[in-house]
């Protein structure tokens, strides 16, 4: 019996037991299960948001009009939601903009009920108590219908914000009850506050890049005018404002007048903008200066139709200038190897149609000395063409050592004491003595002495012919050699000091009284040459008819450098250049 009992226990434990597992092993599923049906609703949920944000990104694009997104965001909510009206409500100003899409046909009074509700909800978050303002109403959708319309029954009101600023709300209302809670508000919130978001990132980027645009056109050195497709300016640089004179916050008519008399602007734009050609290159004349005006049409790159209008001003005053230069520079040229090709020639026919046997030794020494010194002067404007396309192509050469330069210099003026006498010319030259050893190519130093010899004796009608050299020393410290050549002839004006290196310089300054008597080109290449010794070179003149003085120097080291500030040392009068001098004049 006990075994009886014993065996029954253990039976009703057992089912018991079985029946217990049962209910948890069924309770775990279920548990299972409703997580299953959680992880596909959120998932659900993640694909809805995915697929809202999307929408409303693509009908976004790049607007950055606030009541654009607003309009944008209600219409992607209105199309997602069972609803019998969406509306978004705008603040302008003084005025508020209530536009409403009618889904279901409701009555004036439901519109007017959500209209209310938006606004105590704006006055709300604009902290204000009453928005007193003016509405401006627009309803568009279904038929409105006063007879016996449901009233409001589910609202709720979202707020858009963009880069931290209320841009407006959207309302969306229905006549069916129980609508717009729970998840489904979470998520319509998360939506809203997702598309903001990005709107706001996007906004920030495209006016950051904006700014950068802005800050790169304005610092542009060629004027930039920029209109839309309605002739409304959208960019003047600074530099168009210098060249038309006008005002810091010009409208479009203030640059239109201030071209007047030179060329009309608005005329020149409707061209360019409904012509064929897109772009339109021309030159004009203003506050005598020379620019190169082109006007180009933008296009959209989707619809290619004008969206606006370029225009840009190039200043090419002093490239015309340099184009003369250029010109009168050939002219010369040719005039230059014309004129003592023509004599040589002349010279020789003569020689030929007397017979060299019936010419007598003077006059056939004359001719023959005529010949080569012409032959000369060209050879020596042929060497300065080749050497200034050597100093432009990098490959002009300058290889230096240590030597003596007061001998380089005695030499040289050696060499043209026959031409000063010639002229009648006096010459003093005053060498420091015990001039210690520079640092300089000998070829090239005697090529810049052979180029101011020339031009003093040449400049110098009468009167001498001055050259100096000294020891110059900074701080006690001896640096480099100060050599000078001074003339008393008919000088330079100040503001023609500077263009006397450059290339054309010569051109520019007039220094030969009416017709050039030079290419110009020797004092651009005496500088380039001085400069790659490591010297310094310059001139100083009183004035037109007081004379010039030409000062280089060349540094007693290699790699010798002048004053950090770069500027010329100047020895004080009767110091280093009139002191302890060996002076030798050369008469007729």
């Amino acid at each position: 019996m006990d075994i009886t009992i014993s065996l029954a226990a253990v039976t009703i434990i057992g089912t018991f037991s079985g029946i217990a597992g049962y209910f948890l092993m069924r309770s775990k599923y279920k548990r299972e299960l409703a997580k299953g049906r959680s992880r596909e609703a959120e998932l659900a949920t993640k694909v809805y948001e995915t697929a809202v944000l999307k929408e409303i990104g693509e009908r976004i694009g790049y607007s950055l009009d606030a009541n654009k997104i607003i309009e944008i965001i209600s219409g992607s909510l209105g199309q997602l939601l069972p609803y019998s009206t969406v509306s978004h409500m705008i603040l302008k100003d003084d005025r508020i903009s209530f536009v409403t899409n009618v889904n279901e046909s409701v009555s004036h009074s439901f519109i007017n009920d959500v209209r209310g509700k938006m606004l105590a909800a704006l006055s709300e978050m604009l902290m204000e108590v009453k928005l007193d303002v003016d509405v401006d109403e627009s309803i568009s959708g279904a038929i409105l219908d006063e007879s016996g319309s449901l009233p409001v029954a589910s609202f709720f009101n979202l707020p858009i914000v963009i880069s931290g600023r209320l841009a407006g709300i959207i309302n969306v209302a229905s006549k069916t009850e129980g609508l717009y809670v729970g998840d489904d508000t979470a998520v319509l919130y998360r939506i809203a506050i997702g598309a903001s978001e990005a709107v706001s990132r996007l906004q920030e980027v495209l006016e950051e890049e904006k700014g950068k645009l802005a800050a790169a056109v304005e610092s542009l050195s060629d004027g930039v005018l920029m209109v839309d497709k309605n002739y409304q300016l959208i960019v003047a640089n600074k530099k168009l404002r210098q060249l038309l004179g006008t005002i810091e916050s010009p409208k479009i008519f203030d640059i239109v007048n201030a071209l007047a008399g030179t060329f009309d602007l608005r005329i020149k734009m409707e061209e360019v903008m409904s012509g064929a050609e897109p772009v339109a290159s021309f030159e004009i004349v203003l506050h005598d200066k020379v620019l190169a005006v082109s006007a180009a049409r933008v296009s959209s790159q989707r619809r290619q139709k004008p969206i606006g209008l370029v225009v840009l001003f190039h200043d090419i005053t002093d490239a015309k200038a340099l184009e003369k230069l250029r010109q009168d520079f050939m002219a010369m040229m040719v005039h230059e190897l014309r004129s003592p090709l023509t004599s040589i020639k002349s010279t020789v026919a003569m020689i030929k149609s007397a017979g060299v046997g019936t010419i007598g030794a003077e006059d056939l020494g004359k001719y023959l000395q005529n010949i080569a010194s012409t032959s000369e002067t060209m050879l020596d404007l042929v060497n300065d063409l080749l050497d200034v396309a050597k100093v432009e192509a990098g490959k002009f050469d300058i290889v230096c050592d240590r030597a003596d330069l007061g001998e380089v210099i005695l030499e040289r003026i050696e060499s043209f004491k026959p031409q000063m006498a010639a002229r009648g010319l006096l010459i003093e030259v005053d060498i420091e003595k015990d001039l210690p050893a520079a640092w300089f190519d000998k070829v090239r130093i005697k090529q810049v002495m052979n180029n101011l010899l020339s031009n003093a004796i040449k400049y110098t009608d009468a009167g001498t012919v001055k050259v100096l050299a000294a020891v110059e020393k900074v701080n006690g410290a001896p640096i480099d050699i100060l050599v000078s050549v001074a003339d008393t002839g008919i000088g330079i004006e100040a503001d023609q000091a500077e263009k006397l290196f450059s290339k054309f310089g010569q051109l520019e300054s007039g220094r030969g009284h009416g017709e050039l008597k030079s290419s110009g080109l020797g004092h651009y290449i005496t500088k380039k040459i001085v400069e790659g010794v490591g010297g310094k070179i310059w001139m100083e003149s009183a004035g037109a008819g007081a004379g010039s003085t030409f000062f280089f120097t060349v540094p007693l080291a290699a790699g010798a450098k002048r004053d950090q500030a770069g500027q010329n040392l100047v020895v004080p009068q009767g110091q280093g250049l009139l002191k302890n001098f060996t002076t030798t004049k050369v008469g007729q």
